[in-house]
């Protein structure tokens, strides 16, 4: 995993970079929802037609969306990214993805809690690109729905904060547990795997069981949730999408 952000990371320090692809995820699920994936702009396929944008196989919703504050300085405080979502351009496109949006904002507590994750990757490794591969991307950056700042007839805005950034969170919120609480692909009959609700980013070759040992077969690749698997998976070294707080287990009262 980490050669193929090195070459992500390496080509966007270039001055050829191509398109860069923002991808975002909203995993719901805690909170009664379910998992949406959306993008904020549409693509150009060979044809010249725009289209949404498809990744490892998953279609991204097109919703009009701003964004910003997610660079993160050395030795600062994590960064808490405001997200604004329109009900529509000011061309008047896409406004009934937005409004539906809107709608699960509604019903589900102003979204509060839910996870959102925002992976990059360039237009030419998107399923339809000229080089397509699923593990070139620059990992996720994983962030929880702290609050929505605001709220009107055209637009609804919320602020994130990091999720491995808890200070002043009341809990719970969410079950500050050691295990990994993302969701891992699963195997098909036919050798492929299933991301249809997975929100762990892992889509690498390399099959391992529950118990960390490499395996060959498909159907035995599990995710033991610790972060040692996390590492088999994404490398000792690399930015790991952990989805666990290591550190909760070493204590007891």
């Amino acid at each position: 995993m980490d050669e193929f952000v090195d070459s992500v990371r390496a080509e966007l320090e270039t001055f050829e970079v191509g398109e860069v692809i923002d991808l975002f995820t909203v995993d719901a699920r805690k909170i009664g929802g379910d998992v949406y994936h959306f993008a904020p702009t549409p693509v150009v396929n060979a044809a010249g037609q725009q289209q949404v944008p498809v990744f490892a196989g998953q279609s991204y919703t097109v919703i009009p969306f701003e964004s910003e504050g997610w660079d993160w300085v050395a030795g600062g405080p994590l960064p808490r990214p405001t997200v604004r979502f329109l009900m529509a351009r000011e061309d008047g496109d896409q406004a009934s993805a937005a409004a539906f949006l809107l709608s699960l904002v509604e019903v589900y507590n102003d979204f509060l809690g839910a996870t959102l994750t925002r992976m990059q990757t360039l237009r030419k490794h998107l399923d339809d690109g000229d080089d397509p591969n699923p593990q070139a991307h620059l990992g996720v950056q994983i962030y929880i729905v702290a609050q929505k700042t605001n709220q009107t007839p055209v637009m609804v805005e919320f602020q994130l904060q990091a999720a491995l950034d808890l200070e002043d969170v009341i809990l719970p919120r969410r079950q500050v547990l050691n295990y990994c609480q993302w969701t891992y692909r699963r195997a098909n009959p036919d050798g492929t795997f299933d991301y249809t609700n997975a929100t762990c980013p892992y889509v690498g070759p390399m099959y391992f069981d529950a118990n960390g040992n490499r395996v060959e077969s498909v159907t035995q690749d599990r995710c033991g949730k610790s972060l040692t698997d996390c590492k088999l998976r994404f490398g000792e070294n690399a930015r790991l999408p952990f989805g666990g707080f290591p550190g909760a287990g070493k204590f007891r009262a």
